[in-house]
C-alpha cells in the first residue's frame, strides 16, 4: 500500500475538514461508501466472532478495521488491529490501517483540547493542549520513520518528518531530513520551500534566500505555479525584512512577471526603487 502524497500525508490539521487532506479518488470513495447500505449489526457480529476464533486470514480484521475507521472509531480499529499486527507482523495493510488510526485519534484529541482551551482559556487547558500537540508530532515523527524503513524508496515522507521535528524542537534533524528530500527531482521545489521556512526561522537569512530561489526557480522539472509564487513571496519578505533592498527588488520583479497586473506589486516595487540600497 503506497502512502498518502506529500500534500496529504500526516499534516492534516482536523480530522473532521476532510477537504483539507483527502483526495480525489478518496472523496469519491467516501460519497461511494455513505451512500452504500450501512453495514448490519449482524455483520459486526459474525467479524468480531471471526477474528475472535483466529482466523487464518487477514482479510476479517481489514473489514473490521476499515468500517470502524469509516465510522471515526479510532478505538476500536486500533483494537481490530493490534490484534491483526500480532497475528500478521509483516503485513503492509495492517500496519498501515493501524497508523492511520492511531493518527486519527491524535488528531481527534489535539483538536478536543484546541476547542477546550478556545472556550476556557486556563494554565490547565493550556497544558493539555501542548501535551496534545507534542503527542501528536511524537507520533507523526515514528510513524514516518516507520514507513521509511519499510519503503526506503518513499522519499516524500521527508517532507512531513521535517514538519513532525521541528515542532519538536528538532531543527538540525528537520533540515536533514529536507535535505534528503531536496535532491529529488520530483521533491526539491516543495522540499527547497519548506527549507527555507525553516532556515528563515533559523534567522540564518543567506541561507533561506537561497532556498527559496531555488524552490522558485528549478528548471527542470518547474516548480508548480503556487509553488514558486509563494517562494518569491516569502524571499522578497524576508528580503526587505532584513534591509537586503536589492535582493528584495529582484524577487517583488518576478512575482510581477507573474501577476503584471497586480497594482500592488508595482506600487511595492516603485517603494523599493525609491529606497536606498
Amino acid at each position: 500500500m503506497q502512502p498518502l502524497s506529500p500534500r496529504d500525508l500526516l499534516i492534516r490539521q482536523n480530522p473532521v475538514e476532510c477537504d483539507q487532506w483527502e483526495s480525489e479518488s478518496d472523496r469519491n470513495e467516501r460519497q461511494a461508501q455513505a451512500n452504500a447500505p450501512q453495514i448490519t449489526l449482524e455483520r459486526f457480529q459474525t467479524l468480531e466472532r471471526v477474528i475472535r476464533d483466529n482466523p487464518l486470514h487477514v482479510d476479517p480484521y481489514l473489514e473490521l478495521a476499515r468500517i470502524y475507521l469509516q465510522e471515526n472509531r479510532w478505538v476500536d480499529a486500533r483494537r481490530v488491529l493490534d490484534l491483526a499486527l500480532a497475528r500478521f507482523p509483516d503485513d503492509e495493510e495492517v500496519n498501515f490501517l493501524r497508523e492511520e488510526a492511531q493518527l486519527a485519534r491524535a488528531l481527534q484529541m489535539h483538536c478536543i483540547a484546541e476547542a477546550e482551551q478556545a472556550a476556557e482559556p486556563t494554565s490547565l487547558t493550556a497544558d493539555n493542549l501542548d501535551r496534545s500537540r507534542v503527542q501528536l508530532n511524537v507520533l507523526r515523527q515514528q510513524v514516518c520513520m516507520s514507513r521509511l524503513d519499510r519503503h526506503p524508496d518513499q522519499l516524500e515522507l521527508y517532507l512531513p518528518l521535517s514538519l513532525a521535528l521541528e515542532n519538536l524542537g528538532k531543527r538540525d534533524e528537520a533540515i536533514r531530513a529536507l535535505e534528503k528530500a531536496v535532491v529529488q527531482p520530483a521533491l526539491r521545489a516543495e522540499a527547497a520551500l519548506q527549507l527555507g521556512f525553516i532556515l528563515s526561522r533559523a534567522k540564518r537569512i543567506p541561507e533561506a534566500l537561497a532556498a527559496f530561489r531555488r524552490a522558485a526557480l528549478f528548471r527542470v522539472p518547474p516548480p508548480k505555479p503556487e509553488t514558486k509564487q509563494q517562494a518569491l513571496v516569502a524571499a522578497a519578505d524576508l528580503a526587505e525584512r532584513s534591509n537586503m533592498i536589492d535582493s528584495a527588488r529582484r524577487y517583488v520583479a518576478l512575482l510581477l512577471e507573474l501577476q503584471p497586473n497586480d497594482t500592488s506589486l508595482r506600487a511595492r516595487l516603485s517603494d523599493l526603487q525609491s529606497r536606498a540600497l
